[in-house]
């Protein structure tokens, strides 16, 4: 439908590795690029959204599909998220140019030579604090960051329901017990189920 131009997008519950597959079989990827890129959205942050690209269509990079990745995701974040200038970070294991594997050496390089908004390497334990708006990454690593964040996601529906027995058991004592300021919203917002799947870029 979408090769005949009646549809202008589709949705699937399929396997990603095989959506990825049949949309480059059947519809080809974009004129320029490639390698097309899952982009996620993590709502771990109250304030917006972050783009984690790629999140797992991906899994052997070339520096040159990131940077193609990065220019993705900031039509994605101007366009749909409505960000005029979206900061762009390279997920790495510090935040020094010469820090991470070849892959990200090379990529840092080449992201610093383009016109995007690229703000250097970012760590794991920057991601909640949104210091920036795109999180560029090879599909291996996307995908690991974002199965942790659903294991995560889970841990804390696990705690929280632990701590509405401990509160009823409080209460049927005659005594309150404060446990969820701000843990349901949090909940909430790591919650798969509440915003699951991604868009094939590119």
């Amino acid at each position: 439908m979408i090769k005949n131009g009646t549809a202008s997008a589709f949705v699937s519950a399929g396997n990603s590795g095989a959506v990825v597959g049949a949309v480059l079989l059947n519809l080809g990827k974009v004129k320029g690029i490639q390698r097309p890129a899952l982009g996620s959205l993590l709502h771990i942050n109250a304030t917006a959204p972050i783009l984690l690209i790629d999140a797992g269509a991906n899994a052997d990079c070339r520096p040159s599909f990131l940077v193609q990745f990065a220019q993705l995701g900031t039509i994605y974040a101007k366009e749909i998220l409505g960000i005029s200038s979206p900061r762009i970070g390279l997920l790495s294991n510090g935040e020094e140019e010469t820090k991470g594997n070849r892959l990200t050496q090379e990529s840092h390089k080449l992201l610093k030579k383009t016109n995007l908004n690229f703000i250097g390497n970012i760590e794991g334990q920057d991601i909640p604090k949104r210091i920036v708006d795109i999180i560029v990454t090879d599909g291996f690593t996307g995908n690991i960051v974002i199965k942790t964040l659903e294991g995560l996601g889970d841990t804390f529906i696990n705690l929280r329901q632990v701590g509405q027995l401990i509160s009823s058991a409080y209460r049927l004592h005659g005594r309150a017990l404060l446990y969820d300021v701000g843990l349901g919203s949090l909940v909430k917002r790591m919650d798969y189920r509440e915003y699951g799947g991604s868009c094939l870029l590119g």
